[in-house]
């Protein structure tokens, strides 16, 4: 990232600079994440560092509205606590969450017959009509005609690589079914970037997802 190497002493060095009241937690490296990468300071809480280029402009919006939709979801999820800024060491913003406790689900099998209940009432929770002043995506929540082109390069590649070969027509045909529902015609929605087993946690308490 610019050149920025993102390791234990430079995440260290920024919550002693920035939140010196934390920097006696224990700080070590979580295996994980997409457009962050993930550590964990101490018991309770995490440090995620942007690593991507629209990594920033997200943890902006988390940092804005993830607070505020907390209460009303069945599920915990990792509201920001801290923010830091840039500085000469580090250049763009990053935060310091909540820690939620679990496993990826696509590393532990998911034992509890209630999962997928519990998983719909999060999303059930989530996916209700969103506030006027709510951030828009350019690319998430809009009609499927506008990303046709992404679609059919991203199977393109996928097939060239060796996968879904089999199955790429029986891809095709859901694609055309799902371009032929009319599309949302009532308010702008909450929704979910990455619903994913990999962007889900699971737990031993019963029907925790």
């Amino acid at each position: 990232m610019d050149g920025f190497e993102i390791d234990d002493d430079l995440v260290r060095s920024l919550v002693s600079e920035q939140h010196p009241d934390l920097a006696g937690l224990d700080l070590r490296a979580v295996d994980g994440g997409w457009d962050n990468q993930l550590w964990r300071l101490g018991g309770e809480l995490a440090v995620r560092m942007p690593r991507t280029e629209r990594a920033p402009s997200l943890l902006r919006k988390e940092h804005r509205w993830l607070p505020a939709l907390a209460p009303r979801l069945p599920l915990p999820v990792p509201t920001p606590i801290r923010i830091g800024g840039p500085s000469a060491r580090f250049p763009r913003p990053w935060t310091i969450a909540a820690w939620v406790p679990g496993d990826p689900a696509d590393r532990v099998p998911i034992g509890d017959a209630r999962a997928a209940d519990t998983l719909a009432a999060f999303l059930g929770a989530l996916h209700t009509a969103a506030p006027a002043d709510a951030p828009v995506s350019a690319d998430r929540g809009v009609p499927l005609a506008t990303l046709t082109d992404g679609f059919a390069r991203m199977l393109k590649e996928v097939v060239s690589g060796g996968a879904a070969v089999d199955v790429q027509d029986h891809v095709r045909d859901l694609w055309d079914d799902a371009l032929a529902a009319p599309d949302w015609q009532g308010p702008p929605y909450g929704c979910t970037a990455t619903c994913t087993r990999r962007m889900s946690s699971c737990r031993t308490a019963p029907s925790r997802v």
